[in-house]
């Protein structure tokens, strides 16, 4: 059966009605359907536990995860999020297009001249078919979460069933304006890399290497990420045009500070100056914490926040439990044993 997109809408409105949604309700249904968030964004799972992913349907710092999706990206394409599948949902990758604010905005701009255009993307004064071209081709952020293995011709993950990550890695990161790592694995390798790495697991840097492409990567890794890091790099580069400051493992460093989360964790200043078991007060270096190696704002931005601009309820070690290091090129095998007793 073959519905336009006005039939759909219709369908989904008396649907709506049938449990009782409001007005409100069928307008966000609405406004999803027609993509006006910005900027397009594919997400590509390689190997990986959907742990990222799950966390960032936690989003609150930069507006819960609906809101996000709606007014603030585009997520042409998610395989573990997204309502639709196979082949009508990896059409979604296949088009990219400017969104319904967008095209809406340029109109308004349309018959106007000046030197203050915003939609004057070619510079000539004036806004016609030549900058709505140019809106039209610009490009997508390419998030990538979880390692590519490379082992056995690539044979160990695929994307949609018709090729494998490798190559998934290879056709999308070729028109990408960006590409974000999310994930320690994406990242830097993490578990699916860890000994003895049988898949042959590298992290996106290395993969576009080994690919031969020298295109750059924003790392953002966690074992999950924090949603706040992701979602606010993005925005980054969608409010800025281009990446966030970026550390020497291209790291956000809004996000990874220079300083480790030793030197800022609270319970280094505690009486007791060292926990001799799990329990005790005090700093946990003794039964394994990796706070002198890891470099993350856990600490102040913590986990779970209850509302927009408020810090989360905790983090690892306020729950008291060791530092693991997720953050950090050496996890997991560089941070073993992640518990002494």
């Amino acid at each position: 059966m073959n519905l336009s997109r006005r039939e759909f809408l219709r369908a989904v409105t008396l649907a709506a009605g049938t449990i009782g949604l409001e007005a409100s309700g069928i307008l966000e249904i609405s406004k999803a359907l027609g993509g006006t968030g910005d900027p397009p964004v594919i997400w590509l799972q390689g190997q990986s536990c959907s742990g990222c992913s799950v966390s960032l349907l936690n989003s609150i710092e930069y507006g819960t995860i609906d809101t996000v999706l709606m007014d603030k990206i585009s997520l042409d394409y998610h395989n573990l999020i997204m309502a639709s599948a196979g082949d009508f949902a990896v059409s979604a990758t296949e088009i990219i297009r400017p969104s319904i604010r967008e095209i809406s905005e340029i109109s308004g701009e349309w018959l106007e001249t000046g030197p203050e255009l915003g939609y004057d993307l070619n510079n000539d004064s004036v806004v016609n078919l030549q900058d709505f071209a140019i809106l039209a081709n610009r490009q997508y952020i390419l998030v990538v979460e979880g390692a590519i293995p490379v082992g056995s011709d690539g044979a160990f993950c695929h994307f949609s069933g018709q090729m494998d990550m490798v190559g998934a890695l290879n056709l999308f990161s070729e028109h990408a304006s960006h590409v974000i790592a999310v994930g320690t694995c994406a990242a830097f390798g993490g578990i699916p890399a860890a000994s003895p790495g049988p898949t042959g697991a590298l992290s996106v840097t290395d993969a576009l290497e080994f690919l031969g492409k020298s295109k750059s990567v924003i790392n953002i890794p966690g074992c999950p990420i924090h949603p706040d890091w992701v979602i606010g790099t993005i925005l980054h580069l969608v409010t800025q045009g281009q990446p966030p400051l970026l550390d020497e493992l291209n790291r956000p460093m809004q996000f990874f500070p220079p300083y480790s989360i030793h030197q800022v964790c609270p319970r280094v200043t505690m009486t007791n100056p060292y926990a001799q078991q799990p329990g005790d007060p005090g700093c946990l270096l003794n039964i394994g914490c990796k706070g002198p190696q890891a470099h993350a704002d856990c600490s102040t931005r913590k986990w779970n926040s209850p509302d927009a601009g408020q810090p989360g309820v905790n983090w690892c070690i306020g729950a008291g439990a060791p530092c693991i290091g997720c953050t950090e090129q050496g996890f997991p095998d560089g941070m073993t044993p992640f518990h002494r007793l």
